[in-house]
């Protein structure tokens, strides 16, 4: 058995895996990111005391756990995350610690668009089609590619970053820097966002603002903002299209109201 750990830029997912890639059980937390707190310590005792919970819910023990995998958003090297945009967090060794907390030694870290993209060549939708794409699109947008079967890695940092292709030329501002970024358009964060600040005026949770939209979804503001959301959508999804004509584009929302 295996524990996986989705560290999301809204929420910390911890589980214990099978062999056959089933998740077991599992524990998800909402992360609260303001200035009272350390953001970096708050992500280290939340795993732990998920793995914790979960070990103890199995009655079983880390000897019986092969490996820990984290995936996590940017491009974490050698152990250590550099960036996370979205929490604010730089240069963050987070394997060590894990180690030295847990006192467990096969700890690994990777992207988690590309974490998620192997999954799903493995045992999903991708698994019949030799070129394709995965796209997940949440706080951000991550993304792999799969050409002849193979997963594109470049040799300098993840690569294949789409959520940062400039769809719109002089647009908003994005958190990385630049402006007109797909996921400043297209991440599910963004459209939460849309809604609460231009029809809701408040802050809804994904599941209250999911009813909401669902409940009211022939009104007129409500399809407006659907529209232009699937209209930037679109562009984004004809350019890698056209970039990379794969067999397959799979796309993972953590937020769905289609």
């Amino acid at each position: 058995m295996n524990i996986g750990i989705d560290l999301g830029g809204s929420h910390i997912g911890v589980g214990i895996v099978n062999n056959e890639g089933k998740i077991i059980c599992k524990k998800d937390t909402d992360i609260y990111n303001n200035k009272s707190q350390d953001i970096k310590e708050f992500i280290i005792k939340t795993i732990i005391s998920s793995i914790n919970g979960l070990l103890e819910e199995k009655n079983i023990t880390l000897e019986n756990i092969k490996l820990i995998g984290i995936g996590t958003p940017g491009e974490p090297i050698k152990g250590i995350i550099k960036r996370i945009v979205n929490l604010g967090i730089r240069d963050f060794n987070i394997v060590e610690r894990l180690k030295d907390e847990l006192e467990f030694e096969n700890i690994i870290i990777r992207n988690d668009g590309k974490c998620a993209a192997i999954a799903e060549k493995l045992y999903g939708s991708m698994k019949e089609y030799e070129d394709s794409v995965f796209l997940c699109l949440g706080t951000g947008i991550g993304g792999a590619t799969f050409l002849n079967n193979k997963l594109l890695r470049p040799k300098k940092c993840s690569g294949f970053e789409f959520g940062h292709m400039i769809i719109e030329k002089n647009g908003s501002l994005c958190k990385c820097g630049n402006r007109g970024c797909f996921e400043t358009y297209c991440s599910i964060k963004r459209l939460k966002e849309k809604f609460n600040k231009e029809i809701i005026f408040g802050n809804l949770k994904s599941r209250d603002l999911l009813n909401y939209v669902k409940a009211n979804i022939d009104d007129e503001k409500v399809q407006k903002i659907i529209k232009e959301y699937i209209n930037d959508l679109i562009i984004g999804l004809s350019n890698i299209t056209n970039l990379l004509e794969p067999e397959c584009i799979t796309i993972r929302w953590r937020f769905c109201i289609f």
